[in-house]
């Protein structure tokens, strides 16, 4: 990972910003920025100077990356570094920033102000969030990769299927599968539904036998060096409900006319509009009860989210955006259909992951 890349680009955002400095605290944006699995940090950002603040757990294991002097928490640097440059003006997450730690920040703030060095504290939208939306080539292989072991997964989840096996039973099997071929962790708890099951989207695995005649609802994915795979397929144990036949189609639909849409320029809103209109054709429009689709890469559910109404509808797709399509029909005491790929943006279209 090129991460002083991601530091330069970083601080091409900073211009743009009303600070001259960013406190940056979020686990996942300094594994973004520094490589380091920490799970408190501080890293401090400026236009020339930069350094990572954490406690004596992480001193050592923090002093192997060599893009960000490295500071124990213990000394009071924090206080030092904006005294020794100047500055007078410091941005920090107001969506992760707990309130404790906003009045430590406005206690030093008060401090300084006190002593004649001005210090303002901005609240701001994060621009690391804004960094991630956009993938690097490192970031691609990494998704690909965790991708490629997701469908495996699948694949042997389905050579599992057999009557009496239980969902919990094949969510157990489907993570030491992918354990033993060097998965880390689950990205979520795998959602294995039979039948009935499958009209809930975030169904738990449970100890519900599989029968004949019945369909079986397969949304999994795993984090594989740090990043997450996703996707949700559909498959039939014999005949299922008429109803759960009726409805793949048009699911199956919805996402084959939301995926033609993926390429540079196009609003996400418009991939939203045209899966959603589809399903509400076809007589399905309230039974497709959440967004079509949500970014991923070093969080399983990150930006953006695709629905017309939502703080990204006019947002244009750009080439290295990584999202997810995966529109849903959901019959209450009958079951479900939800069809899922993962797809990449490319300069002419996408990429869909998902497909071995």
């Amino acid at each position: 990972m090129n991460y002083a890349a991601r530091l330069k680009r970083l601080r091409q955002l900073l211009v743009q910003m009303p600070c001259e400095a960013l406190l940056i605290e979020h686990p996942i944006h300094l594994l973004y920025l520094t490589g380091l699995d920490l799970s408190v940090g501080r890293l401090l950002v400026s236009q020339h100077e930069a350094c990572l603040i954490v406690d004596g757990r992480y001193l050592e294991y923090s002093q192997q990356q060599n893009v960000y002097p490295v500071y124990n928490l213990k000394d009071d640097i924090l206080k030092e570094w904006l005294l020794n440059y100047h500055i007078h003006s410091l941005g920090f997450d107001k969506q992760y920033t707990t309130y404790q730690a906003f009045l430590t920040l406005n206690t030093l703030a008060t401090e300084f102000n006190a002593k004649g060095h001005a210090l303002e504290l901005l609240p701001i939208e994060s621009i690391v969030q804004q960094l991630r939306l956009i993938k690097d080539e490192d970031e691609m292989a990494y998704l690909r990769a965790a991708a490629h072991l997701g469908y495996q997964g699948y694949e042997h989840v389905v050579s599992l299927l057999e009557e009496g096996v239980t969902e919990a039973e094949l969510a157990l099997e489907l993570e030491f599968f992918w354990k033993r071929k060097g998965a880390s962790r689950l990205a979520f708890s795998s959602i294995i539904a039979f039948g009935e099951h499958g009209s809930m989207p975030h169904h738990r695995a449970g100890h519900t036998r599989l029968k004949k005649d019945t369909s079986v609802l397969i949304d999994i994915g795993l984090v594989l060096s740090h990043y997450h795979s996703d996707m949700t397929r559909v498959v039939f144990f014999g005949t299922p409900d008429p109803a759960i036949q009726e409805i793949y189609p048009i699911v199956e639909e919805a996402k084959n006319r939301a995926l033609a849409l993926c390429r540079p320029g196009i609003l996400l809103s418009e991939l939203d509009r045209v899966a959603r209109e589809w399903i509400t054709l076809n007589g399905y429009g309230d039974y497709f009860t959440h967004s079509l689709g949500h970014g991923i890469g070093l969080d399983i559910h990150e930006p953006p989210i695709i629905r017309e109404k939502s703080t990204y509808a006019a947002t244009p797709i750009q080439a290295g955006m990584t999202f997810t399509i995966e529109p849903g029909i959901y019959l209450p005491g009958i079951g479900g259909v939800r069809l899922e790929d993962t797809v990449l943006i490319t300069e002419t279209g996408y990429e869909n992951l998902t497909i071995a």
